[in-house]
């Protein structure tokens, strides 16, 4: 978000100051795998029946929320009739490449666009910096990274403030500074990576502190603190999201920072296989849903399994995962349940073999006949 709007700004002849209290640009949206999802009016086999209105009921209803739900209703109605345009600018923008649709969790059709050999995460970034260092020469954009924003500078005296006049911020040695501004705009992350007893999230979803995250550990909320600190109003902060998949990895268990098991691992046709080797949920419902499904297992670890066609279609995040130690390869049932049987709550080889076996040939043949999965 912040750099989207630091180009569109400089674009239209504007001068700008981009604070950033990391070293590099581009936060959780670096970390980001599957694509972004945006309605199009391009039809293809894919998504021929899509239509603007079935996007914004699939949005509502993965928000938990009815299309015309108050605020949130014409956020997702204004988000989705938007998506295209979007998607339209980047392409024409930049040099992203977002010439693969697929169908994703909480989707009635294909809509999340991705590059077709990368990450979008790593992408997307990479190219929005690209453009916008450019007007470093001119003098038109001051980059400065390594900078906190410490408050909002408003007009007017201590007790009666009103508009915002710029910002204070300390830099990478610590040394404050202030910078006014006819416009600040605030475009920062979540705030999942802070679990101290005084945090956003502790205050609003005290539930989740012992889930591990996939937030980068600058995601803590900074940005709506400082808005909050001036007095402005929050909507549901409480709407933070279980995601369904994070690796975990063998060297560290129970290691509270977990690398995202995107989207697309699931929506290229990854299985989700509890330790003792059934399938237990439709892998494309959406989030919330694959959660509960998971919960209700009583499990704590999961396999997701993949065959040769869908780790192929998977392309880059496959092999990144892989090379990371966070994706091993095995050679039919046998070995899928030699690898499971090392999990917690995990069955024996002996006994998964034949399980997997019977799971993944009902599978096959349901996809085969083009329908009937019981999930």
């Amino acid at each position: 978000a912040g750099l989207t709007a630091t180009l569109r700004l400089l674009d239209s002849g504007a001068s700008v100051m981009l604070v950033e209290k990391e070293k590099r640009l581009g936060g959780n949206s670096a970390k980001a795998s599957s694509g972004i999802n945006a309605w199009t009016s391009t039809r293809t086999e894919a998504h021929a029946n899509d239509t603007l209105a079935s996007f914004v009921a699939d949005t509502a209803k993965s928000a938990l929320r009815d299309a015309g739900f108050s605020h949130t209703g014409s956020m997702i109605e204004l988000l989705a009739s938007r998506s295209e345009a979007a998607i339209e600018w980047l392409k024409a923008r930049t040099t992203i490449d977002l010439s693969k649709v697929a169908q994703l969790g909480g989707h009635s059709f294909a809509r999340t666009h991705r590059p077709s050999n990368g990450m979008i995460g790593a992408e997307l970034v990479f190219a929005l910096q690209k453009e916008v260092k450019r007007f470093e020469a001119s003098g038109s954009l001051r980059l400065c990274s390594g900078c906190r924003v410490t408050r909002l500078l408003q007009d007017g005296p201590e007790g009666a403030e009103g508009a915002v006049l710029g910002v204070a911020y300390a830099d990478a040695a610590g040394d404050e500074h202030e910078a006014r501004a006819a416009d600040t705009m605030l475009a920062t992350g979540g705030f999942a990576s802070d679990r101290s007893s005084a945090s956003l999230l502790a205050t609003h979803r005290p539930d989740l502190l012992h889930f591990p995250t996939t937030n980068g550990d600058w995601a803590t909320g900074d940005g709506m603190k400082l808005a909050m600190n001036i007095g402005a109003s929050t909507v549901d902060m409480d709407r933070v999201q279980i995601h369904p998949t994070g690796f975990v990895d063998a060297k560290d268990l129970d290691a509270s920072t977990k690398v995202l098991c995107g989207e697309m691992m699931r929506g290229v046709g990854g299985l989700l296989l509890t330790p003792n080797g059934t399938r237990f949920v439709n892998e494309l419902a959406p989030r919330d849903k694959v959660v509960a499904a998971e919960l209700a297992t009583g499990a704590t670890e999961f396999a997701i399994v993949l065959n040769a066609a869908a780790s192929k279609e998977a392309g880059k995040h496959a092999e990144l995962y892989e090379r990371k130690g966070l994706l091993s390869r095995v050679v039919g049932a046998a070995g899928l349940a030699g690898y499971m049987a090392g999990m917690r709550g995990a069955a024996d080889a002996a006994t998964l073999a034949p399980r997997l076996s019977s799971e993944l040939e009902a599978y096959s043949a349901t996809a085969a006949a083009g329908g009937g999965d019981p999930w």
